[in-house]
């Protein structure tokens, strides 16, 4: 049996973080209903799209079941409620505001099901002056400092390549929401109200750049892929392509000196300690450029590994889920698309021995279940369904 199988989810999120969470719950077992408006949620008609399917959506909504709701209707607040009496956990990422006008502010939804866990996914917090702006990720990673961090020295900003703030908001909301369940099924409380938001995900993830700035007044600055306080530990042109090598001590930093055969290096005082190597990256950097153009990646890939250097091909996307490795872990998920063909779609990234998570069938078309939802879980008929779809409340 899956860890969280008969925990009854209703996801009302849109985008990434919230969708993610919801994912994550499916994955493990959950029953999950995916709730969007009639429109959509945005991120369907977000590129690329292939034969009517949005890839950000496909990567978020895996093993839910789909419907509409107009929540703005009277007999689709009446659905809502109903759905979230007979729910564990509700998953919205509404500005508070809005919640609220909505119905799914906690007040409202704690008196419909006062065992509810109920996940509010929000851009800058539920307090403060940035409370009911809209955030995403590329906006967060702006605001909290990462982007200023990211990026070659001599140029602009840049923006992490993933949406690493929504799917680790999801992640946390995700934790958060199974440590809630397990303190109402233990009796420590009952229902609860669950908030994260993208601004202090991004705050959390700064990590040792957080400490170091309210430790010692260090604001990090752009240094394209090195590291700054560990030197060498960047990308280098090999070649035929680019490697990522690093000196994570001193007894490393001679290993790798000899591998390039830069004996004069690994013998200057200059650069025996992480300090010195640190107060001299860029003189030191431009010395070791020349050794890694003369032999290929595989080549160094082969000769770091073995003398324990850490180190890394610099691979794109195409390149990293070809690797023997990954194909090794499974984790590209290949599932029925609906059509007649298949979907390639990311495997789940946890491995749990006595309740293995098991990810569900592709994503939901839009409203492809609602007809099944009202009828099988709500009860309703089909008379009362044509109606509802007369008023279009669904």
């Amino acid at each position: 049996m899956s860890a969280l199988a008969g925990i009854k989810v209703l996801d009302l999120s849109r985008v990434l973080a919230g969708p993610s969470c919801g994912q994550l719950f499916a994955d493990m077992g959950a029953e999950v209903i995916k709730v969007e408006d009639r429109g959509g949620d945005e991120n369907r008609n977000w590129l690329p799209v292939v034969d009517g399917r949005g890839a950000n959506y496909m990567s978020v909504n895996r093993g839910k079941r789909g419907m509409t709701l107009n929540l703005k209707s009277p007999k689709g607040q009446e659905i809502l409620a109903a759905l979230v009496r007979r729910s564990d956990v509700l998953i919205e990422n509404f500005p508070p505001e809005t919640a609220k006008r909505l119905g799914l502010d906690w007040p409202t939804l704690q008196a419909v099901n006062e065992r509810l866990i109920h996940v509010s996914i929000t851009g800058y917090g539920s307090r403060g002056p940035l409370k009911d702006r809209p955030g995403y990720d590329n906006m967060l990673q702006a605001f909290s400092g990462m982007m200023a961090m990211t990026g070659e020295h001599d140029r602009g900003p840049a923006r992490l390549g993933p949406s690493v703030i929504d799917l680790g908001t999801g992640a946390l909301a995700f934790a958060a929401a199974c440590a809630a369940l397990l303190a109402r099924n233990e009796g420590r409380a009952s229902g609860q109200h669950v908030e994260c938001s993208l601004l202090q995900t991004a705050l959390s993830q700064l990590g040792y750049h957080f400490t170091a700035y309210t430790m010692a007044g260090v604001v990090p600055q752009r240094t394209g892929s090195a590291v700054w306080h560990i030197v060498p530990y960047q990308c280098f042109q090999t070649a035929d392509g680019w490697i990522l090598a690093g000196a994570t001590n001193d007894a490393v930093w001679q290993r790798m000196a000899t591998v390039l055969g830069a004996v004069e290096l690994a013998e200057d005082p200059a650069y025996a300690n992480t300090l010195g190597r640190s107060q001299a990256r860029l003189e030191l950097v431009a010395k070791l450029v020349p050794y890694f153009l003369k032999r290929s990646t595989e080549e160094w890939v082969a000769g770091f590994d073995a003398a324990k250097v850490p180190c890394s091909p610099v691979q794109d996307v195409a390149q990293a889920l070809a690797h023997p490795q990954v194909q090794a872990l499974g984790m590209v998920q290949e599932v029925d698309d609906g059509r007649g063909g298949t979907l390639r779609l990311c495997n789940v990234p946890i491995e749990m021995s006595a309740t293995p998570p098991v990810p569900g069938g592709r994503p939901p078309d839009l409203g492809e279940h609602t007809d099944e939802v009202l009828r099988e879980v709500l009860g309703f008929s089909a008379t009362d369904i044509a109606v509802l779809r007369q008023e279009q409340a669904v």
